[in-house]
């Protein structure tokens, strides 16, 4: 009864952890099942996607290279539950960051970032139809062996600048390749979101949303349940 309860208490407690990353945003699986994210936006690589039994959705690509290959969706991006947009899709301000599963089922080690574009550059813009709006924010790169998991996540608190350093107010203002904030004027432009990978020739991964905590939770109750009636089942057969 002690190990049960125990195991109990690491599962609830997971499960509470997940609810923090409540305030970040995932892609669902149709939209990475979407015809925009089902090409490269850019860089060497080709890709081919696939919809595998279970959860996630693969990507393969052929002629990686050090240099990053992009998939992304482009503005308007896809509504993911935003409150109150100020420019229809697009508004991230009720999110922390942004978060994916990565499974590398390649027989190669690629690397995976996160990224995101903020800052219109048309007419709605500020300044108007001004290139200088546009930053690229970037999480961490995570280099991912083959039969390896990662979680990757773009903090909007601490995210890689680029294209920052032109920037006009009220936009974000920062220093070039440095770790930035992105302010709350941003985090209501996104104009693209998506991932880079990197690799050397042939590479494939899994691509999965992030669970909601809600389902995280009934998870962790579901197999404690299961686990305490195991248990009992065990007591009664002494």
């Amino acid at each position: 009864m002690q190990r049960f309860l125990l195991i109990s208490v690491v599962l609830l407690f997971l499960a509470l952890l997940g609810a923090r990353a409540s305030a970040d945003f995932t892609i669902p699986e149709p939209v990475l099942l979407s015809d925009e994210l089902s090409v490269a936006a850019w860089g060497p690589a080709t890709v081919a996607r696939t919809n595998p039994p279970g959860d996630g959705v693969q990507f393969d690509f052929s002629g990686l290279t050090g240099s990053s290959t992009g998939i992304k969706d482009d503005y308007p991006v896809q509504d993911y539950g935003q409150i109150l947009p100020s420019h229809g899709n697009g508004d991230f301000s009720e999110f922390d960051g942004y978060a994916l599963w990565v499974r590398n089922i390649g027989a190669t080690e690629v690397s995976f970032s996160l990224f995101m574009n903020t800052g219109f550059t048309g007419p709605s813009g500020v300044p108007s139809n001004d290139l200088t709006n546009d930053t690229f924010w970037q999480s961490l790169w995570q280099h991912i062996q083959p039969g390896e998991s990662s979680f990757i996540r773009l903090d909007f608190d601490h995210a890689k600048a680029s294209n920052i350093a032109d920037n006009k107010f009220p936009h974000t203002l920062g220093t070039e390749g440095g770790w930035t904030a992105i302010n709350d004027y941003d985090r209501r432009e996104v104009s693209s979101i998506g991932f880079q990978v990197t690799g050397s020739g042939d590479g494939a991964i899994v691509v999965s949303p992030v669970p909601e905590p809600a389902s995280m939770i009934l998870g962790a109750v579901g197999m404690s349940t299961a686990g305490w009636l195991m248990q009992r089942r065990r007591e009664r057969s002494y």
